[in-house]
């Protein structure tokens, strides 16, 4: 994998001809911190430089129930997961998150995008969120629960034991039998099948294992030895064995502000959850890294094609092409060494193994 070299530093001196302190001190430390700037490379001057309109945005745009701030910003700006900087700075959009159904915004500039009530009305928040910045309904199932685990940590979990009617494949509506249940007073159950072991490409580290969403369950009838449940929600065949979490309220889908990571990472994504080799728009992945290499929600990371087994049609040596930028993709879960993306755009198909960088 690249190693990514910071360009050489350079530093700066400047006094003024009266030769005041103060003044040389300042900009000796503007000089400093431009210069810490340049030595982070592409993605911090990226990261730094002002987002620019597309050339065919609209003059304005009233927005429109079901809307996403990603898909709104797409219709301005070239780099749509910029939107904060434009907006945060400012002052018509107090707040860039609470954006409503029925506002109109209005081009007044080079940078500026105005927000008109066309409804004024009282807003209450939290209950009244206003545009979610991505789609929450795809991502709500991946907030809850453990979807990353380490080897043997379900052991002491909840399993099935069997349908009611002996039956070994269970799905929507299947009333079934389960032991081990901890909290009897839970009136509803994650159901968890033991997924994917994922290993880090390069070093072979295990990074986790994939803790895959079967379904959901309500409690029937609760006991300390064999309790009574019924599935309520099915997204794949359930089988004696399987795993079974408490559920909790997962409460309102948090904020996300897409920017990029503050040091320049790269990594690869390792799979899908929907267990596809090729993911588009709106898939979800699991990439390498997390918390512990700095990786937040809301970073956006840009996937890039990585090709291999590729020879040469002349001399039949081996090839390895140079990277190609595929899409981007928007972090929102985060464990210690694997994350959850979703692909916000892609201008091609997106393959599990393919690397990722900083936008």
């Amino acid at each position: 994998m690249r190693r990514f070299i910071p360009a050489d530093r350079k530093q700066f001196s400047y006094s003024t001809r009266k030769g005041r302190l103060g003044a040389r001190i300042t900009i000796q430390l503007l000089a400093l911190v431009l210069a810490f700037s340049m030595s982070l490379g592409t993605g911090a001057t990226w990261a730094q430089s002002s987002p620019e309109l597309r050339s065919d945005h609209p003059d304005k745009y009233v927005v429109q129930k079901g809307d996403t701030l990603w898909d709104i910003a797409s219709r301005f700006l070239k780099d749509p997961w910029r939107w904060p900087l434009i907006w945060q700075n400012n002052p018509d959009i107090e707040n860039p998150h609470l954006i409503f159904p029925g506002d109109l915004l209005v081009v007044t500039g080079l940078d500026k995008i105005k927000i008109v009530r066309l409804k004024p009305k009282v807003r209450r928040s939290p209950l009244d969120r206003g545009v979610p910045a991505i789609p929450p309904n795809i991502i709500q199932p991946f907030l809850t629960s453990p979807l990353i685990i380490q080897p043997g940590e379900l052991d002491d979990a909840g399993y099935v034991l069997q349908g009611i009617a002996d039956q070994i494949v269970l799905g929507k509506y299947s009333k079934f039998y389960a032991r081990g249940l901890d909290d009897l007073e839970a009136e509803g159950y994650r159901l968890i099948g033991i997924g994917e072991t994922m290993v880090h490409p390069e070093t072979g580290e295990l990074l986790g294992v994939e803790a895959r969403h079967l379904g959901d369950a309500r409690m029937l009838r609760a006991d300390e030895d064999i309790s009574k449940l019924v599935v309520v929600e099915s997204n794949e065949d359930i089988i004696p064995g399987d795993r079974l979490l408490p559920t909790s309220d997962s409460g309102p889908l948090p904020y996300f502000e897409p920017r990029a990571p503050d040091q320049q990472i790269e990594g690869w994504i390792l799979f899908s959850p929907r267990g596809v080799k090729e993911v588009g728009r709106f898939d979800v992945v699991i990439v390498s890294g997390g918390t512990r290499e700095g990786i937040e929600p809301g970073h956006v990371l840009r996937a890039m094609a990585y090709r291999t087994d590729r020879k040469d049609p002349i001399t039949g040596d081996a090839l390895v092409l140079p990277d190609e930028s595929v899409g981007l993709m928007m972090v929102f879960r985060v464990f210690e060494k694997l994350s959850f993306a979703l692909i916000m755009n892609a201008t091609e198909s997106i393959s599990i193994g393919d690397k990722y960088i900083n936008p």
